[in-house]
């Protein structure tokens, strides 16, 4: 039976384009040829997106052996962007499998039930112990029932009004870093390529669409800087591998191709390599990148990605240490920002002390 990665491998695409695709997310953008590309091969391969969507529906999960010594605890996920599960290089899926296996510790006195729902009904999240947002999802903490859920977290959102935990990356620290480090290697003509971010409210299903912290922290860059945000800031639909190669195409037809480029996500550089190497642009001479993810195909490009890595496995293990830490006594809410750091690779090109002798701008990134 046909699965997502083979889809993908068919398209050329990455396997979380064809799920969302396969699941008619009206969140995601893709362009009109991908679409049907994705929806022709599944259906020449037989697959069973009646499956996906059954599965999806309320999977439940066990993190530990059942054992009736030990206290059950049922922890509801919310999440939008969770495809098949296990994998190995979706953002969401690696965050969640490493929940699963932290708290798959047979040391702990607990036996954990994870169901997985995509419900949009409060009332189908009565019962839970505790609850994760897992995404850009919105909901209301003084409902009844989200009330009644004694452990709540929310992961890669801030949680509303801080009445609970939030675990998420800090974004201007990790635009900062990039900055940083293509400053240290002489450059300062910098672009940024992002997305917006897409907020779902729970319940009722209406989409928020707002700027998001990366695009952010590159206009206080700019602004700080006297540089002029809309003459170096392009933001895409997604932070898909497609946007990535569309907007690159767009800048270098129009001749504003800058010498170095922050991308918003690893997937949007990807799709950029194949811009830039279409038009015999070499990657780390003629133009330097840094992408943000550190995914698991960064290091296998021509030239290898730097990249500002967000330690995605890391993020997983601090949400069950601080779900932990709820269930054994902590009551006040916490915000934590997951460590970064950057990964250093050929993408970037250091500009030789004749080439930066001119530019006077020496200012640091700003939060």
């Amino acid at each position: 039976m046909a699965t997502l990665t083979d889809i993908a491998v068919a398209c050329g695409v990455s396997k979380a384009t064809v799920s969302r695709v396969l699941n008619n997310d009206s969140d995601f953008s893709v362009s009109p040829q991908t679409r049907n590309d994705i929806l022709s091969a599944a259906a020449s391969m037989n697959y069973d997106t009646d499956r996906q969507l059954r599965s999806k529906k309320n999977k439940l999960i066990t993190a530990s052996p059942k054992n009736t010594g030990k206290t059950t605890l049922k922890i509801g996920i919310l999440s939008h962007d969770l495809s098949e599960i296990p994998t190995c290089d979706d953002y969401y899926n690696l965050i969640f499998s490493n929940i699963v296996s932290t708290l798959n510790n047979p040391s702990l006195p607990f036996h954990f039930e994870f169901r997985h729902s995509f419900h949009d009904s409060y009332e189908e999240l009565e019962g839970l112990d505790g609850l994760i947002v897992l995404g850009k999802l919105h909901l209301d903490p003084c409902h009844p029932v989200i009330s009644s859920i004694k452990y709540k977290l929310a992961v890669d959102y801030k949680a509303p009004d801080n009445l609970f935990d939030s675990v998420r990356v800090n974004f201007y620290d990790v635009v900062n870093t990039a900055i940083s480090y293509f400053h240290s290697q002489g450059l300062y003509d910098i672009g940024y390529i992002g997305a917006y971010d897409y907020i779902s409210d729970f319940s009722t299903g209406k989409i928020k669409k707002q700027l998001e912290y990366r695009h952010k922290a590159f206009i206080n860059y700019c602004l700080h800087n006297q540089i002029e945000p809309e003459k170096k800031i392009w933001i895409a639909d997604s932070f898909s591998s497609e946007d990535g190669y569309r907007i690159v195409k767009s800048i270098i037809a129009k001749g504003q191709l800058p010498s170095a480029i922050l991308f918003a996500s690893d997937d949007l550089a990807l799709g950029a390599y194949k811009a830039f190497q279409e038009h015999h642009i070499d990657i780390g001479k003629d133009v330097s990148v840094i992408g943000i993810d550190d995914l698991y195909f960064t290091s296998f490009l021509s030239p290898p990605l730097t990249t500002v890595s967000l330690n995605i496995p890391l993020i997983g293990t601090i949400v069950a240490d601080t779900l932990l830490s709820q269930i054994q006594g902590r009551t006040y809410p916490l915000t934590i920002h997951t460590p970064i750091r950057l990964v250093e690779r050929k993408s970037c090109r250091l500009l030789s002390g004749k080439e930066t002798q001119n530019h006077t701008t020496t200012d640091t990134p700003v939060r």
